[in-house]
């Protein structure tokens, strides 16, 4: 089976190469050549096994090139060709709607040539009711799915969605037609519906996560999604291999192994990742425990590398650009850490450890020894796609995946038992919350830990990465005994994990202070660290991937800070505060400040007076003009008007560290900045944050003349939808001598400063 190992692996490294290397003009060129080479060296084959191995290389590259140009002609060229325009096509309903805080998304499928799928955007509140299988025509302004907000993304395009719109007009027409992905979505959404009513609503969200991959209501319970994220349990919500060997297992204990029932488990676990949406991990789960099952009906032995291989190569053949999933590359790569690590470290612990391999504590060992074996082979993709690392999943993994397993089964027995006898149901969830509980509660026990998840943003964190590996190596390699191999090494990482953290923590003390505008998109986030006082002006921003409050609470770790000391608003519009919920989960929060009068829409105030409370974080709102002094840092904080509209009433602030002076203005317009030169002396500033994201509403002639900044920074969303900033307000910035930064185009900008 090897043979076949080596033709896969082929495969998938050119489909990797054509995604993120090759040109896709080039790859019809080197399909043919490599094709040209594998027919000349099949004539030759039975001289020796390294032609035969180069025969299945060039086999398996041929195919892999011929695979991702084929589906790039097939699908994303007509995503190219159809990008900002107005389209009318009919389609069907591939899962039922997702409702947003202001929008209703819709999965979709062109019923026309090409089948394309797409996301669909609908912000009138009129969306029809509608279900998987439904046949529908509508009218979309369409976008290509692979560019978002402004940037390269691939995870639309990897779960073989290639367009993305909004909705115009939508309206039914013929007979509901189903295929096994619709009645997939159909039984997916009755079951998710069901276990809404049989669990209680602080375990639901969870549940209904770790059965069927809906995390819809997972992400927005704040808390509960900052506790898995902090303990390192985020993988037991991406419904993944472990679910399906779960399924296999409960399957197998309700039906015995008899080759019927593990012919009727197969096409049951192939229901199941339909249902779960099919996510390239899950897909790779699904072929492998088939590969699995069958290896003794067709009399082969299952090897692992092979079958790993072997579904990599048929889902990247079926979807190559499946090769950018985030989930599809941690899947295999934990798989791969399972297959090639987790028995020789069992055994080295073991050893290590003086024990037999009866002994009953082989199965914690075993489990530390698979988590690290997972770690092995997933903390470099971790580290780049997430840019912090869970430091305790190890101990997470070993105190909590016994309950996983449970907790798994025993919500999908209690949902089949309470849809035939709903009492029956509610009496065998009892115990399966108290699991989902006792998880939660896990979490939230080891997201109180220090550094329990380390950010791997600065130079120190990858150079300890890259230590950690090669101490790992020379301990493997060394021939002292099996305890100092294994102790000597994890001794060693954790000294040099301390040095790094206090490198980190003294370089950021270096400065007098430092100042970031992080890059939360359209929004605005702006850190001060002087000496040991840490402060955060507004936690907010749309059009980004990621939540402004993790933004700033990973910029924070990897800044060697453990706390804020002081949180201010300038005042509750979203794009200023839709990450302050996610901060004081992440991190400790002693003093929020905001206006008397801050709007209370849409529950913003009230969700933070709520998070507030239950962190133990002081509200403070600014009546009038305050003057206070924190460690080295001095500030001004001048109170809104109480009237005009919302950015007529925001907070302006004089931040002063030393001699060197810092302005923000949050989205005050013009009005507020020539009210506050008039009652307000206000002293010659080296930095200026642009009002409102580089609106020509702010940033007057008459206020630049008056503070005379000598730095501009413009905290402004890539490609957004205001012209943000524009030409008026740059122009004005120019003519009085500013040196810009815009978080658009250079990231997030620091500024350190050094008044000697």
């Amino acid at each position: 089976m090897r043979k076949l190992a080596i033709a896969c692996a082929s495969v998938a490294a050119a489909v990797f190469l054509s995604f993120y290397i090759l040109p896709i003009r080039m790859l019809w060129p080197l399909a043919g050549a490599c094709a040209a080479g594998a027919l000349v060296l099949y004539f030759f084959r039975g001289h020796g096994d390294r032609l035969t191995r180069f025969f299945l290389c060039l086999l398996g590259a041929a195919l892999g090139f011929t695979a991702y140009a084929l589906h790039w002609n097939a699908t994303l060229r007509y995503a190219v060709l159809w990008d900002g325009t107005e389209q009318t096509l009919s389609a069907r309903v591939m899962e039922p709607p997702v409702e947003g805080d202001y929008y209703t998304r819709l999965h979709v499928q062109r019923t026309e040539i090409p089948r394309l799928d797409l996301y669909l955007y609908d912000y009138s509140g009129e969306t029809p009711e509608l279900r998987p299988g439904d046949r529908i025509r509508l009218t979309a302004r369409l976008r290509r799915a692979d560019l978002r907000y402004g940037e390269q993304n691939s995870n639309y395009i990897s779960k073989n969605v290639y367009l993305t719109g909004t909705l115009r007009n939508l309206e039914m027409y013929g007979s509901v037609r189903h295929s096994l992905r619709t009645l997939a979505a159909l039984c997916s959404g009755h079951v998710s519906a069901f276990a809404d009513r049989l669990f209680a609503s602080e375990t639901s969200a969870f549940l209904r996560a770790l059965m069927l991959g809906d995390k819809t209501d997972f992400y927005r319970d704040t808390p509960l999604y900052a506790r898995m994220r902090g303990a390192g349990f985020m993988h037991i919500v991406a419904v993944s291999g472990m679910h399906v060997a779960f399924l296999v297992g409960l399957i197998q204990l309700l039906f015995g192994a008899r080759p019927g029932a593990s012919l009727a488990g197969i096409l049951m676990v192939w229901f199941f990742v339909f249902m779960t949406g099919a996510s390239p991990s899950a897909v790779r789960a699904g072929i492998m425990q088939s590969i699995l099952v069958m290896a003794p009906v067709f009399r082969r032995e299952n090897d692992g590398p092979t079958s790993l291989l072997a579904a990599l190569a048929l889902i990247l053949i079926l979807n190559p650009f499946s090769c950018a999933s985030i989930s599809l590359q941690m899947s295999f790569s934990a798989m791969a850490g399972m297959v090639l690590l987790a028995e020789p470290l069992t055994r080295t612990m073991l050893a290590a450890l003086g024990l037999s391999e009866r002994n009953l504590l082989r199965v914690p060992v075993a489990t530390v020894a698979a988590s690290l074996a997972v770690l092995a082979f997933s903390v470099p993709l971790t580290a780049l796609h997430f840019g912090s690392l869970a430091l305790l999943s190890p101990l997470t993994n070993l105190l909590g995946l016994w309950a996983v397993s449970f907790c798994f089964c025993g919500a999908w027995i209690s949902c089949i038992a309470g849809m035939l006898l709903l009492p029956l149901g509610r009496l065998l969830a009892f115990p399966t919350e108290l699991l989902a509980r006792y998880l939660i509660g896990l979490a939230g026990l080891v997201c109180r830990i220090p550094h329990h998840l380390i950010s791997m943003r600065g130079i120190e964190m990858k150079l300890w990465i890259l230590l950690c590996y090669v101490l790992a190596f020379l301990g493997w390699r060394s021939r002292a005994e099996s305890r100092f191999r294994v102790l000597m090494p994890f001794c060693l990482c954790l000294v040099t994990l301390g040095t790094c953290l206090w490198s980190v923590r003294a370089r950021y003390r270096s400065a007098d202070a430092v100042i970031a505008a992080l890059d939360v998109g359209q929004g605005e986030c702006v850190c001060v660290l002087s000496g040991d006082t840490t402060m955060l002006f507004d936690c907010g921003g749309t059009g980004t991937l990621n939540n402004a409050g993790e933004i700033a609470a990973d910029w924070l770790e990897s800044a060697g800070r453990d706390g804020v000391d002081l949180l201010l608003l300038s005042h509750l519009h979203e794009d200023h505060c839709n990450g302050v919920e996610m901060l004081l989960e992440l991190v400790p929060v002693k003093e929020i400040v905001l206006s008397p009068d801050a709007d209370a829409d849409e529950g913003r105030l009230a969700a933070i007076t709520e998070s507030a409370n239950r962190h133990g974080t002081r509200l403070t709102k600014l009546t009038a003009d305050m003057e206070r002094k924190d460690g080295p840092i001095h500030l001004h904080l001048f109170a809104p008007p109480g009237e005009g509209v919302e950015n007529e009433r925001c907070i302006i602030s004089l931040v002063s560290v030393g001699d060197y002076d810092m302005i923000l203005t949050g989205d005050a317009l013009k009005r507020a900045e020539l009210d506050l030169i008039e009652r307000t002396e206000l002293p010659d500033a080296e930095l200026l944050i642009v009002g409102h994201h580089g609106s020509q509403t702010s940033t007057d002639d008459a206020f630049l003349d008056t503070v005379r900044v000598e730095d501009a920074v413009i905290s402004v969303g890539r490609n957004n939808n205001y012209g943000h900033p524009t030409r008026e307000v740059l122009a004005r910035l120019w003519k009085h001598g500013c040196r810009i930064w815009r978080t658009d185009q250079n990231g997030t900008v620091e500024l350190w400063v050094n008044l000697t």
